[in-house]
C-alpha cells in the first residue's frame, strides 16, 4: 500500500490570469514575486500562490467526491471555505460541527480528511441580569493539519505580464439602478511563461486520527470503509492541476496549457522529503540523490535521466499510483 507521495511539475502556461490578488478601482493586476534564480539573482516576475494551488486540488476533489460518492459536510458540498460545517435553516453552523469531533468530522467528510480544517472560535457567556435563556459557549480551538501540501507556482522562464483593457458593451437599455452601468471599461493583466511547483500527498494519514494513535484502530475511516476511495481521489485531483486548473479567471482565461515535465517519487514504507524544484535545471539528478532507497521514482517529459522510470504518458503516471492504493 502506498503511503507518501511527491509531485514535481513543470508546465507552459500561455495568456493566464491565475493570481490576480492585486485591485486597485477598475484595475487589477496579477500578483508579482521577488525570488532568487539558480544563479543567485534577484528576479521578479508573475507567480500562484501554494494557497491557491490548494484550492484548485480541493475543488479537484470537490468534483470527483462528487461522482464517487464520497461523503462531503454540508460547507464543502458547497465549496465553503470554512470547513466542517451543518446546514440549519439555511444557515451554516461551524460551532456545531466541530462539537462533533475529531473522530466524527473525518468520517462525515473526505474533504475535511484530506485538506484539513481549523476552528478558532470566541467564548460567549451571558451577562449579569440580562440575555435570560441566552446560550453560553465555550471557546473551540480544533485543528486537522492538511495532508496535501503545496508550494507556490513559480516561474522558470517568464516574460513580463502586459495589462489590456476590457469592456462590456452596453445593451442599449438602462438600468433602474443609475450606479450600475452595463458600459465600463475595466483593465485586467496576462502573464505567460514555464512554471514549476512541488507538492505532497501524507497518504498514510488519511482518515488517520492521530489523538487515537496507541489503540486498537487510529483510523476513524480505514481500508475496509471506504478510505482508499478517498487516496484514490486525492491522487487524481492532481490530474487536473497538471492541465492548469490551478488558479482565478478560468471562465475567462484558460491558460494555454502544455505540460513538460512530471516527476513523481512515492514510497510504500513512510514518508519522503520533498523534491528538489523544477525551478532549477538539474532538479531530476538532485532529488534521485535526496530519495531514500526504498523509493520509486516515475518520469514524464523529453529528457533521458538515470534513477527513474521513464513512462510515455502522464496517464501512466496515475495508473501506476492508482493501481498501488488497490
Amino acid at each position: 500500500m502506498i503511503k507518501f507521495i511527491t509531485f514535481a511539475v513543470k508546465t507552459q502556461l500561455n495568456v493566464h490570469d491565475l493570481n490576480n490578488e492585486a485591485v486597485a478601482g477598475n484595475v487589477t493586476d496579477i500578483r508579482i514575486m521577488e525570488f532568487l534564480d539558480e544563479n543567485g539573482e534577484r528576479q521578479e516576475a508573475p507567480a500562484v500562490s501554494g494557497r491557491m494551488l490548494k484550492h484548485w486540488h480541493y475543488e479537484g476533489m470537490r468534483n470527483l467526491s462528487f461522482e464517487m460518492e464520497l461523503p462531503l459536510c454540508d460547507s464543502c458540498k458547497v465549496g465553503e471555505p470554512v470547513r466542517p460545517a451543518k446546514l440549519n435553516n439555511g444557515i451554516f453552523e461551524h460551532r456545531a460541527a466541530i462539537a462533533e469531533g475529531p473522530q466524527k468530522i473525518v468520517q462525515n467528510c473526505s474533504i475535511c480528511d484530506v485538506h484539513g480544517y481549523l476552528a478558532a472560535l470566541r467564548a460567549k457567556s451571558k451577562q449579569k441580569g440580562k440575555n435570560e435563556g441566552a446560550e453560553e459557549y465555550e471557546a473551540v480551538s480544533e485543528r486537522r493539519t492538511s495532508r496535501a501540501m503545496f508550494s507556490w507556482l513559480m516561474p522558470v522562464i517568464s516574460i513580463p505580464s502586459k495589462q489590456i483593457i476590457h469592456s462590456r458593451v452596453k445593451s442599449g437599455i438602462d438600468f433602474k439602478e443609475e450606479k450600475l452601468k452595463s458600459q465600463m471599461p475595466f483593465n485586467k493583466s496576462y502573464a505567460s511563461g514555464i512554471y514549476a511547483f512541488v507538492s505532497a500527498l501524507d497518504v498514510d494519514r488519511i482518515g488517520l486520527v492521530e489523538l487515537n494513535l496507541g489503540t486498537t484502530n487510529a483510523y476513524a475511516v480505514d481500508d475496509r470503509n471506504g478510505r482508499k476511495d478517498r487516496i484514490k481521489v486525492a491522487i487524481e485531483a492532481y490530474r487536473y492541476l497538471i492541465s492548469g486548473q490551478l488558479g482565478a479567471s478560468l471562465s475567462h482565461a484558460l491558460p494555454h496549457g502544455n505540460p513538460l515535465e512530471v516527476l513523481v517519487a512515492y514510497s510504500e514504507q513512510g514518508p519522503l522529503p520533498f523534491p528538489v524544484s523544477p525551478m532549477y535545471s538539474d532538479y531530476i539528478s538532485k532529488t534521485v540523490g535526496l530519495m531514500p532507497q526504498n523509493t520509486t521514482l516515475l518520469y514524464w517529459g523529453s529528457g533521458t535521466y538515470e534513477g527513474v522510470t521513464q513512462k510515455n504518458s502522464i496517464d501512466e503516471i496515475f495508473a501506476e499510483l492508482l493501481n498501488k492504493v488497490g
